[in-house]
């Protein structure tokens, strides 16, 4: 199974891999001072990912309820326009968050 990236997941992970770099460089261990730097850009690439995953996400929502609330524009279908519109606002604010 593969683990959905996470922003959250990533901020952790630079966070702690700028501590490592930190106390190592402090203390002359340049083993601790490596691996905190790959935790620190691991946890850039993460944080990346999951930005992305999100904003893709947001955009095919938006297009998704833009597409369907034209279709029941189009057809006379007032319920499922409203609804299509709140799916479209929702993805348009989730590109958002994400960009």
């Amino acid at each position: 199974m593969i683990d959905t990236p996470s922003r959250t997941d990533g901020k952790t992970d630079q966070f702690k891999g700028n501590v490592k770099e930190t106390v190592g460089s402090a203390v002359g261990n340049d083993s601790l001072k490596r691996e905190g730097n790959t935790q620190n850009s691991t946890g850039h690439v993460e944080e990346t990912t999951a930005k992305t995953t999100g904003y893709v996400q947001g955009l095919t929502d938006q297009v998704s309820g833009a597409v369907k609330g034209a279709y029941n524009s189009l057809t006379g279908n007032t319920t499922d326009e409203a609804g299509n519109k709140v799916e479209q606002k929702k993805g348009e604010a989730q590109k958002n968050f994400n960009s």
